[in-house]
């Protein structure tokens, strides 16, 4: 019998759960069932068009479907999320789901300094849009190489990756990025019902998500949290060349707890 508590993986920004199929592999080598859903209205090929509802989808109902998806697997799994997925299992883990948490380069959550110069770059041209928050949106190539395949990322790799990349809410990026203006506060995590183990790993070289976020949100766990961050690495840690090295420090904290 298989004793090996399941894992849910989750993705982020434009893309889809196939981003994960190198460290769903490895740990499914090691014997954990992974669970790599695909968030609401990115379930579409890179050159389809936008769905009509992704532009005002919130963060609350990636939040919501997310939540349906892992009780039907398995309520207890280890949840692991990269970028705006780093923010939306901790959602989850405030919800009472899952037995461990692991965030990878995590969007920030509400009450995050918001004006670092990087992440504005990153999305400048976005949100110059007239009505930004009701319409989708996907990075440029330009943006993308610049903010997310940086930090030694090979071209080749970035390239493949770009070229599967889907529309992303604007709602949502409006919720992380201004959540200052949202009333719902979408991105509003109550870390205080978090009471699993807790992983924060970020790459120094992060433009998108920069370090100070995932040291911010390591604060505020007030020690409840382990902290990593890799000084080679940008953000794409699910990808060559960080990966393996990602891989290896997750099963560490799974197996030991540090």
């Amino acid at each position: 019998m298989n004793d090996k508590t399941p894992i849910v993986m989750v993705h982020g920004m434009w893309s889809r759960g196939n981003c994960w199929d190198r460290l769903r592999a490895y740990f499914e080598e090691r014997g954990h069932r992974v669970l790599t859903p695909t968030l609401p209205w990115h379930d579409i090929s890179a050159a389809s068009p936008p769905p009509a509802k992704l532009g005002c989808a919130s963060l609350i109902d990636y939040t919501d479907a997310l939540e349906k998806e892992i009780i039907a697997f398995d309520r207890d799994a280890i949840l692991i999320g990269h970028s705006m997925g780093g923010l939306l299992v901790q959602k989850l883990a405030a919800r009472g789901l899952g037995s461990k948490l692991i965030c990878l380069s995590p969007a920030p959550s509400s009450g995050m300094f918001p004006f670092y110069w990087e992440p504005t770059r990153s999305f400048l041209k976005t949100t110059l849009r007239p009505g930004f928050w009701k319409k989708p949106h996907k990075a440029s190539w330009e943006q993308a190489r610049w903010s997310v395949f940086n930090a030694g990322v090979p071209l080749e790799e970035a390239r493949a990756v770009y070229a599967d990349y889907v529309w992303e809410s604007g709602r949502a990026l409006f919720e992380l990025a201004l959540w200052y203006l949202d009333g719902d506060q979408a991105a509003c995590v109550n870390r205080d019902r978090i009471r699993i183990p807790v992983l924060v790993a970020v790459g120094a070289q992060d433009r998108i998500t920069p370090k100070e976020w995932a040291r911010s949100a390591v604060r505020r766990f007030e020690g409840r949290a382990r902290y990593v961050e890799f000084p080679d690495y940008g953000h794409w840690l699910i990808g060559e060349p960080a990966w393996p090295h990602v891989a290896k420090r997750i099963e560490r904290f799974l197996e030991t707890g540090l």
